[in-house]
């Protein structure tokens, strides 16, 4: 705790920062907060729920700050964290994932000897977490592109499914290691992050607000229900780091790969094969590289470019998770390729 991040237990520790504006709330936190509503029952079991481990994603934020305020109570004791305030608040408001003397938030969760600022927070909280009969928890976030609603699961049992089920209609099975909240929780109990489509939007925030009162009403989650659009995550699309690049625009001296834009409104649909993904120079090598969960490469199965520069895909496949920047195309990749599962 000490420095890392605020401390606050019940509604009364609460009361003078939580009349301010949700924008004040952070200038007035200045730092990571962990919050803990003592529940109803002589004994209860515990609930988790995480938002803003990346800035620039308010749509949880604000829906937890909106629930906070009602001042309700529940049978298990509820734990908020409250995540990367700084970059939240630097430059104005929600501007920034992370600043550029940080480490991405959702990436520091069980390190082992952690070093940094961000890592020592990230376990201090597990610490004190571990205190707790887990029963669930839910992180939520919003994406870089265009998005339907949707969980992503880290550890598919039937508990986890439920949960999923409960927050949204369409879930994403996660094949990655990447040492996030939702990951280091998951052998403890249902664990899920919800996905609330764009930032800065009312719909995403009312989502954000209605997964979460779900989430916070549901009795149990053992009546094994599943989500009605489940897919699973297959290969992850990356630009070569050596290639410069841009989302629309014209080929120049400085620019070797053009993305075509609007393509994240594909995302769990479907992207025919021949669809343009971009254009580069004619005679240029791939620019983007296919990767499945093993590490294997497939960029010959998925991509190819035509000698007139076009980069397109070769078989039909469902886009997942496809941005809209280059700073995070670079951060974490294009897109996922993923496939439904039965």
């Amino acid at each position: 705790m000490g420095d890392l991040y605020l401390r606050f237990d019940g509604y009364d520790d609460l009361k003078a920062i939580l009349s301010e504006s949700d924008e004040n709330v952070l200038r007035r936190l200045g730092r990571p907060a962990l919050i803990c509503i003592p529940g109803s029952d002589r004994v209860p079991r515990a609930r988790v729920v995480s938002c803003l481990l990346h800035g620039n994603e308010d749509s949880g934020y604000r829906a937890v700050l909106e629930m906070l305020r009602a001042g309700a109570r529940f049978p298990f004791d509820l734990w908020v964290f409250i995540g990367n305030v700084r970059a939240a608040s630097h430059e104005g408001w929600f501007a920034h994932r992370f600043l550029d003397d940080q480490e991405d938030f959702n990436r520091v969760w069980g390190l082992a000897a952690p070093t940094t600022r961000m890592r020592r927070c990230a376990d201090a909280v597990l610490d004190e977490l571990r205190g707790t009969d887990l029963e669930a928890a839910v992180d939520l976030h919003n994406n870089t592109g265009q998005n339907p609603f949707y969980t992503v699961v880290p550890r598919p049992g039937y508990e986890t499914l439920t949960l999923a089920a409960t927050c949204a209609d369409t879930a994403l099975l996660w094949g990655l290691r990447a040492h996030t909240l939702m990951e280091e929780l998951s052998p403890r109990c249902p664990a899920v992050a919800i996905e609330c489509s764009l930032p800065a939007r009312r719909t995403s925030t009312l989502f954000a607000a209605s997964a979460l009162e779900r989430f916070l009403a549901a009795r149990t989650f053992d009546d094994e229900r599943r989500p009605r659009h489940l897919f699973e995550m297959r290969f992850r699309v990356t630009v070569r780091p050596e290639v410069p690049f841009a989302f629309g625009g014209t080929l120049t001296d400085d620019l070797d790969l053009i993305l075509t834009p609007g393509l994240d409104g594909y995302n769990f649909g479907m992207l025919l094969a021949g669809t343009e993904l971009g254009r580069i120079h004619p005679g240029a090598a791939l620019p983007l590289e296919v990767t499945g969960m093993a590490g294997e490469d497939a960029t010959d199965r998925f991509l190819t470019a035509r000698a007139d520069g076009r980069v397109v895909v070769t078989e039909d496949v469902t886009p997942a998770m496809m941005v809209t920047t280059v700073v995070q195309t670079r951060r974490d990749c294009l897109f996922y390729i993923v496939r439904r599962r039965s």
